[in-house]
């Protein structure tokens, strides 16, 4: 069945069988075989293990920092706790004392 859509292809203009394909101008950001296929070196493994031991020195001294700083969140709540109790104690004691100077 015929079809009423202009063709895409220009008749009067053919297309060259291999035409260049510069990936760059696609403003994509492709990483050449090269540089993904390349085994490391022995020497970078040894660079990557030093490196990796200090990365876990460091992540062992955050988690004891951590637990150091949340034990110290926990003593604070209670003191906080404990402060409120006596502060209500407190506010009790005035109370009953304005009440009785209030009587007199």
């Amino acid at each position: 069945m015929p079809s009423s859509r202009a063709e895409k292809s220009r008749p009067g203009r053919p297309r060259p069988a291999e035409e260049p394909h510069d990936i760059n101008q696609l403003g994509l950001d492709f990483a050449p075989p090269a540089e993904y296929s390349v085994a490391p070196r022995k020497e970078m493994e040894f660079m990557n293990q030093g490196l990796m031991e200090e990365l876990e020195s460091r992540i062992n001294d955050i988690v004891e920092k951590y637990s150091a700083l949340k034990a110290e969140n926990a003593r604070l709540n209670e003191e906080i706790q404990r402060f409120s109790s006596e502060r209500d104690g407190l506010r009790s004691r005035v109370d009953a004392i304005l009440g009785k100077l209030e009587g007199l």
